[in-house]
Formats: structure tokens, C-alpha cells, sequence
């Protein structure tokens, strides 16, 4: 795994030394354009001179006599350039002292020089590079007309100027690079401090101290958001964690209920023998804690996984009256057994969700002696289901939706598992709704309210 200081160093250095690279080709450029610049100047002054001391009165052109010692004699330095003229149609005419040999010719500045203007032009000549310029000998009073003369240097001169430059420049720009490396090293340190600060408090933070913060102290915006998220992200662990024990304490004393039960009633009737009705009923009761574990495990899991997301993800258009019905339906058994009148009336129209878990949802509401379903479709689709009984108390709102809620009424241990009313929240939720206690009327009324299709 590789350190961000580390990396942020290197990124910022091989930056420095990209801009020392463009720099250097720059600067390079621009030398050698100012020394051809420079070449040029020096040329056409030289010719200029050449061309002035090279005029005869009988209107010929000869080159001046010139003591050249050896090492000038083949030289063609800056000043004793090498020389000669031509004629217009291309021929080669007289040379200078220095010059054994004959200078090639540029088509392009040859041209330029035959309309008056003056050639310029590099390119290779004994094995070296020559910088040349024509100049045309018509701007001469008395004119020459029908010649041009060229002047000729060596560029290596100028080629090891640049070289040395060059040189020079990377020296520089290395150097400039490994003190960019230095300084971003420092500055990657002091800008991290903060973010290693936070990330110290956190890793600080064990799992039985969820209700501490990280209280560094940043004075950045982007380190303080930092340490913000960092809180929030604990704050919502500690709930979770919370949560997952209290469910588990709630679970476990749930499940030990009906467990102690079945273990009691088993221990009983194995205490001494039985006759065949008294062993009939022990299994009735047996059976009636055993459905009662698995409406608790159901429920359980029902609720881990809506709440989780596994279930409720396909949406298909659902005809509400259709699922209120059924679910009506399905537990008119139940309640003509216990004596309990199911009222059903409105309609709610169709909205988008999960048909097994609406049912659930609507069916997980309280009862009581009468329980009203109200369907409406208006601006919302709404289900409300209320009770025929006493009504809630100001004190029980705000823990009816909790998981194993438990108020100081009794509660029919055998059909009952606490977690009604948080499932239908949950399938609520799921599906862009909402649940909500919606007053007593007379009895406890539960109002779902679910977006349209």
C-alpha cells in the first residue's frame, strides 16, 4: 500500500521536473533562435563589408586581400567567414582567401536573393553545419546586378554554446527538482497532520466506546468535514450496534418465554404417567408455544429483511383493494374465532410495490374487539386500520413502532410477537410510504400512506 505523503511528494516532483523539462526545451529554443538571429546580423554585416571593399572601378568584383594565419585559413569563424559570388544563372564566381573549395548553394535562399531580398538558410557542408546568407549585390550603388554574394560560418560554435546551456539547464532544473521533492515532502507532512490526527482519535475508539467523538482540533474546512463524517459514521454505528443489542437481549428474552414454556410443560407430563387425553393436552399446549416460536422467527426474519433490503425490491403495479381484501380474507378465521368483527370499505387504488409484503404490512396492525379498514384513494392511497379498543396513551406513542415493545397491558403471549407494527413501518418505508399512529378513534387507528404507481 502506498503513503500519500509519499506519493503526493513524488506527483508534485515529477511535475517540477516535467516544467524544468519544457522550461529547458524553451529557453533552449529560444537561444539558438537568438543566435541565429545574432549569425545572421553578423553575416549580412560582414557581407555588406565584403561587398563595399569588393568593387573595383573597372566595375569587377574582387575579395580584398587578407593575411590569414593557418588556423584562420579554413576556419570559416565569425571573422573570417567564407565567401563567394554567383552569378544569376547559379554559377560559381570568385571565392575568398579562406574558402578552398566551393559553398553549396540553397535553392529557397537562392531565390530570395535573385528578387532582391536576402537568403538565409542552414544546412550541411563538409561534414559539419553551416549557417549561410545570400545577399544580393543590386542594393549596391553603382548595382551589381547580375551577381550575389554568399557568406558562410560554422554553427558548431553556436552548437557547443547550446550544449553547454543545455547542460547547465538540466544541472539547474535537477537540482530544482530535488528541492521541489524536499519542500512537497514538508508540506505533504504538515497537511496531513490533521487527517492523521482524526484517523489516531478514531483508531482510539474501541468497540465498547461508540459514544465517543473525535474531538481533534481543525481549523480547515476540508479536515473539519472530515472530522464531522467521522462522527456521524460513529453516531451511526453506535445506533446500529445499539440496536443489534437490544434486539438480540429483546430476541433472546422473547424466545426464552415460550422455550421455558415447552420445556415445563414436557418436564410435567414426563414427571409421572399420563393418560392418553392428559398427554393430548400437553401436546396441544406444546404445539400452540411451538407456533408461536415460529410466527416469532418469521416475524424476525421478515422484519431483518425488509429493513435490510432482500426483499420488497420488484415493483409491479398492485391493486390495493385486491391485497386488502385478501388479507381481510385470510384472517377472517382467526377473528370469528376470537369473536372479532373485520370491516372493510373505501378504496385505495393501484400504486407500485410488493403484493406479499403490503399484505404483511396491513395485516400486522393491532385488533380488538371491532377492526376497521378504511381504504382511500384521493391524493395519497392511504389504509387505515383502527381497533375497537381503549386507544393508546400518551406514553405508549412514541414506543408502539419499537421492536418487542411491551406497555403495561397484557398481551396474548401465544399470538402477539412485538413486532407488528415495526414490520408494517418497515414495509411502509420500503416501498416510499410512511406509517404513523393516527390518533384513537375510539380505539388505536394506524394510517399507511403509499405513493402511487
Amino acid at each position: 500500500m502506498k503513503s500519500f505523503r509519499s506519493a503526493l511528494a513524488l506527483r508534485v516532483t515529477v511535475q517540477a521536473l516535467v516544467l524544468a523539462i519544457v522550461l529547458l526545451v524553451v529557453a533552449t529554443f529560444l537561444l539558438r533562435a537568438n543566435l541565429l538571429s545574432s549569425v545572421d546580423a553578423s553575416l549580412i554585416q560582414s557581407a555588406e563589408i565584403q561587398a563595399e571593399a569588393g568593387v573595383t572601378a573597372g566595375g569587377t568584383f574582387r575579395f580584398p586581400a587578407q593575411e590569414l594565419a593557418p588556423a584562420d585559413r579554413e576556419g570559416g569563424g565569425p571573422l573570417f567567414p567564407w565567401a563567394q559570388t554567383i552569378t544569376l544563372d547559379g554559377n560559381p564566381g570568385v571565392r575568398s582567401a579562406n574558402l578552398s573549395g566551393t559553398l553549396p548553394v540553397p535553392a529557397r535562399a537562392f531565390e530570395d536573393a535573385r528578387r532582391g531580398a536576402i537568403g538565409r538558410a542552414s544546412l550541411p557542408w563538409g561534414g559539419q553545419t553551416i549557417r549561410t546568407i545570400i545577399y544580393p549585390l543590386s542594393r549596391l550603388t553603382p548595382p551589381h546586378r547580375d551577381l550575389v554574394l554568399q557568406v558562410a560560418v560554422s554553427q558548431e560554435p553556436m552548437r557547443q554554446t547550446l550544449i553547454w546551456f543545455a547542460k547547465r539547464m538540466a544541472l539547474v532544473g535537477l537540482g530544482c527538482t530535488g528541492i521541489a521533492w524536499v519542500i512537497a515532502w514538508q508540506i505533504a507532512g504538515r497537511a496531513l497532520e490533521p487527517a492523521l490526527a482524526i484517523t489516531s482519535e478514531a483508531e482510539g475508539i474501541g468497540v465498547n466506546e461508540l459514544g465517543r467523538r473525535v474531538n481533534a482540533s481543525v481549523n480547515l474546512i476540508e479536515f473539519n468535514r472530515m472530522a464531522v463524517a467521522f462522527n456521524a459514521l460513529l453516531e451511526r454505528i453506535e445506533r446500529a450496534v445499539t440496536g443489534t443489542r437490544r434486539f438480540t437481549s429483546d430476541a433472546s428474552h422473547e424466545l426464552r418465554a415460550p422455550l421455558t414454556v415447552l420445556r415445563g410443560e414436557l418436564e410435567l407430563a414426563l414427571s409421572r404417567p399420563r393418560t392418553l387425553p392428559e398427554y393430548e393436552e400437553v401436546l396441544r399446549r406444546c404445539l400452540d408455544e411451538v407456533l408461536r416460536l415460529a410466527r416469532l422467527a418469521d416475524d424476525m426474519l421478515t422484519l431483518t429483511r425488509v429493513e435490510g433490503g432482500v426483499v420488497g425490491g420488484k415493483r409491479v403495479p398492485v391493486d390495493l383493494d385486491e391485497v386488502a381484501n385478501r388479507a381481510v380474507g385470510r384472517k377472517t378465521a382467526l377473528a370469528t374465532g376470537r369473536g372479532v368483527t373485520l370491516d372493510l370499505a373505501g378504496t385505495a387504488g393501484v400504486v407500485s410495490g410488493d403484493e406479499c409484503l403490503l399484505e404483511h404490512g396491513i395485516m400486522a396492525s393491532p385488533r380488538g374487539s371491532t377492526v376497521r379498514v378504511r381504504l382511500t384513494d384521493a391524493d395519497q392511497h392511504c389504509i387505515e386500520v383502527t381497533d375497537s379498543g381503549p386507544g393508546l396513551k400518551q406514553d405508549e406513542i412514541s414506543g408502539v413502532f419499537q421492536r418487542f415493545y411491551r406497555s403495561n397491558r397484557p398481551r396474548s403471549a401465544s399470538e402477539e410477537s412485538g413486532l407488528g407494527l415495526p414490520i408494517a413501518r418497515a414495509v411502509a418505508l420500503s416501498h416510499g410510504g410512511v406509517l404513523d399512529y393516527a390518533g384513537n378513534n375510539p380505539g388505536a387507528s394506524f394510517r399507511m400512506i403509499l405513493p402511487g404507481s
